[in-house]
């Protein structure tokens, strides 16, 4: 009997010890995204397979998507660093080649040597292009050893995609694409009707321009960056006679003069703003640039509508071919914290669960099981025949569209990897701060009269923002210039402190009450002490959320913070590079700009619309209802709405309108004239309606005596608005001033979405400014000493108000009435 219970328990235990070792060894792992298991089409389905295959090899790893705050646009340059700097960044982390210097010069990445000398060489041969590895194997700074930083996922090239119906309705052959430059701007020009909506090639623009134009100077046989073999120092190069000779062509594009059928003055053969993903998918765009995917080709795109080309020659016979990767790196303090809730984990075996997850997601078994799905789902002549070939499925070879994979080898073959140089996550920006110079410079006609003149000129701006690249994304400044730089930064770092003291001092001294006796008129009398008792708490909250964190992030301005590893003192240097950046002395000027037009527009409409509702004899309740609608509509919905109003082609709700009138056609947010005014007028017109009630509720406690004297004395409306309501409102109107004044230098929200900054940083405010340096370039030391400065402006101009203010003398409407 007693063997008999021992072998059952023996057996209880075998049973048992499956359960006891996951439950020992289970890991949580947070992953940058995950496969929406509610998606249907077959690339999700094929991810969401090997999701499932990896958690039945390994079903210790819990995978858990991460989500955070994303900027259109920018969700992959924006996202993962705002995580990072937010301290809940994912234990496996989005890479691409741009943001790949930045992260590893910032500690963000854990190597992935002790874990790739466990693989297969093989293997790794037919995962990473040869072109790649010197992207992902590089050494740190100071370091001389080089180590693997992140593995690729999915590899990519760029390349023409044409609709061969578009081609074939203007007379083109549609399997004979653009070769070269000039072909290029004969097919746009053939292939461009604006009166139908069609348009012969879409060019990027907006803050990140270059994007498109890069591919233009990798033909003319120039670079974005470059690396010195000697110092291994990046530096810009983009302002070579390569870069020049991509901007003329380009200028054509773009700027080119023209006549249309119906006789209207039209510009350039390109579609550069608009829903252009919807154009281009209706059939109203000819061409593009768009990237083509190792395992998919052409994904799900057709073969008999469109067509696919290498990039057009320059003129040295080069094609500007794009090669970029989606990788995937495990972040350096990967279970080190307790991230999002998930508790203590053990790093070590969190790194090991993140290589394990990396290493399948683009393993061959992963490859094959996307294969099948795909075939499965009736996608196998899109595949690439290298793997079709590779994997079993000879078969569909012979249904593979023609040309396609000589596309992507060819692209591959002789294609440049995107810039992955010193912090080159913003290289776009800098090199389309002097495109966009260049192209307003030519439509004005100030970019010269001759071809000679114009080159020169176009070399001048460029050789500019090289200079700007060098020493602002790069960070390539003198030692000589850097000692004189912080001495006067010290100086006046000296003077910004004395002046917050002084104002602190002043502020007290205003709301001090002249007796400050404190046995029978002070803190003794029971309402004072009530008072206290009912401000204590709001006051702490205060000193407790702004003042404290104020306080203790001021160090920061005095560091080369790192969000990753010890932050340095540097002392006065993030000051030099304040006072020192026209940027940011121009984003000031912008933001007294936009203060004075949000201020003139915004602040009065308010106030007059208030007294006209009171004046309203009858339909008072849906007037009211009517003006603060707006306010009801989520701010989303308003910024999208005035997007598509100021939609800059023939389209645009406002420009049909001025069409209609026979005007000519504006282009409104991308006009750097009208781009401030732009953003602007969408916050006025969604607040005056909530701003009018606060006036409102103020002109109701007017005794109503006070307009039955002025009736009697003859009174007009104007002259009961100035002799009676302007002096009731007046301290109102003030405490507004005040509040509305220090808000129009802290919203940029309209802009981040509307323009980011944009065209050529027409709408770069200063909050916005302090954004990107904090969370785009993680430079916190320089986004803590601007918001200083910016906050010792505003107090200036508070103190002086709130001295005013305390002058006034307050009373309800029944005292008024009594007095």
């Amino acid at each position: 009997m007693r063997n008999r219970y021992g072998f059952v328990i023996f057996l209880l235990l075998i049973l048992l010890f499956p359960i006891i070792l996951f439950c020992e060894e289970s890991v949580v792992l947070k992953v940058f995204s995950l496969p929406d298991p509610k998606a249907t089409d077959a690339f999700s389905r094929a991810d969401m397979e090997v999701i499932k295959a990896f958690q039945e090899k390994y079903p210790w790893i819990e995978l858990r998507s991460f989500s955070g705050i994303k900027i259109e646009n920018m969700e992959l340059d924006a996202g993962p660093l705002m995580a990072i700097a937010g301290g809940v960044s994912p234990d496996i982390i989005y890479v691409n080649f741009r943001q790949s210097d930045t992260y590893i010069q910032n500690d963000f990445l854990y190597p992935l040597d002790e874990f790739m000398i466990q693989e297969d060489e093989q293997l790794l041969d037919y995962r990473v292009e040869k072109p790649v590895w010197q992207v992902i194997k590089r050494k740190k700074q100071d370091e001389k050893e080089e180590k693997v930083w992140c593995l690729p996922y999915e590899t990519l090239v760029r390349v023409m995609m044409y609709r061969k119906d578009l081609f074939h309705r203007v007379g083109l052959d549609p399997n004979s694409p653009p070769e070269n430059w000039d072909e290029l701007l004969e097919f746009s020009r053939q292939l461009t009707m604006p009166s139908e909506g069609r348009y012969g090639l879409f060019l990027a623009s907006g803050p990140e321009m270059a994007y498109d134009w890069i591919t233009y100077l990798w033909s003319a046989g120039g670079d974005a960056v470059l690396q010195n073999p000697g110092t291994e120092e990046w530096y810009a190069s983009f302002n070579s006679d390569a870069g020049v000779d991509a901007m003329e062509f380009y200028l054509k594009m773009i700027t080119t003069p023209w006549i249309d059928a119906a006789g209207n003055k039209q510009e350039g053969f390109v579609i550069r703003e608009g829903d252009w993903g919807r154009l281009w998918d209706e059939g109203k765009i000819g061409m593009r640039m768009m990237y083509m995917d190792q395992r998919n080709l052409g994904g799900q795109t057709d073969p008999n509508l469109y067509g696919v080309a290498p990039p057009p020659k320059g003129p040295g016979g080069l094609r500007g071919s794009e090669l970029n990767c989606r990788m995937m790196g495990i972040f350096s303090g990967a279970g080190e914290s307790n991230n999002a809730g998930i508790g203590d984990r053990n790093p070590e075996k969190v790194r090991d669960a993140a290589w394990k997850y990396i290493w399948f997601y683009d393993s061959e078994e992963a490859r094959q099981i996307r294969m099948r799905v795909m075939i499965e789902a009736g996608y196998g002549r899109m595949q690439n025949p290298v793997y079709l070939k590779r994997y079993g499925y000879e078969e569909y070879l012979k249904y593979s569209p023609p040309g396609w994979i000589e596309t992507f080898e060819e692209a591959l073959a002789n294609g440049k990897p995107e810039p992955f140089g010193h912090n080159c996550q913003k290289i776009y920006y800098y090199m389309s701060y002097p495109i966009d110079t260049i192209i307003q410079l030519e439509r004005e006609g100030k970019l010269g009269d001759t071809p000679e003149q114009k080159r020169s000129e176009i070399r001048r701006i460029l050789d500019q923002g090289a200079e700007r690249t060098n020493e602002k994304m790069i960070g390539k400044i003198p030692e000589d210039v850097r000692r004189k730089r912080n001495s006067i930064a010290f100086l006046v770092a000296i003077f910004i402190f004395l002046a917050f003291i002084v104002s602190l001092v002043r502020v007290w001294q205003i709301f001090t009450p002249e007796n400050r006796s404190f046995t029978r008129t002070g803190l003794r009398k029971k309402s004072y002490f009530w008072a206290w008792m009912m401000l204590i708490p709001a006051l702490g909250s205060i000193l407790l959320w702004k003042y404290l964190p104020m306080i203790m992030g001021s160090a920061m301005a005095f560091q080369d913070y790192r969000i990753v590893g010890d932050s340095s003192f540097i002392g006065f240097q993030n000051f030099a590079d304040v006072l020192f950046d026209p940027v940011w002395w121009s984003s000031l000027g912008r933001t007294l700009y936009y203060m004075i037009l949000s201020l003139g527009l915004g602040f009065c409409p308010p106030i007059i619309l208030a007294i006209l509702l009171q004046e309203v004899s009858r339909g008072k309740i849906l007037y009211r209802i009517i003006y603060y609608l707006p306010a009801v509509i989520s701010g989303v919905i308003v910024i999208y709405l005035w997007k598509l109003l100021y939609d800059p082609s023939d389209a645009g709700g406002f420009n049909q309108i001025l069409m209609m009138l026979g005007l000519e056609k504006s282009r409104w947010i991308q006009d750097e004239k009208l781009a401030m005014l732009c953003t602007i007028l969408p916050s006025v017109w969604a607040g005056v309606g909530p701003g009018c009630l606060i006036y409102l509720a103020a002109l109701k406690g007017i005794p109503e005596e006070n307009y039955e004297a002025a009736d009697i004395d003859g009174a007009s409306f104007l002259h009961k608005i100035r002799y009676i309501v302007i002096p009731n409102l007046k301290a109102l109107i003030i405490i507004q001033f005040i509040a509305a004044f220090i808000a129009a230098s802290q919203q940029s929200g309209f802009i981040l979405v509307m323009t980011f900054g944009g065209p050529n940083e027409a709408t770069r405010v200063a909050d916005l400014l302090i954004f990107e340096k904090a969370y785009l370039y993680l430079k916190f030391g320089v986004a803590t000493t601007m918001a200083w400065m910016l906050g010792m402006m505003m107090m200036g101009f508070t103190v002086l108000q709130l001295k005013r203010l305390s002058k006034m003398e307050f009373r309800t409407a029944s005292a008024a009435e009594e007095k």
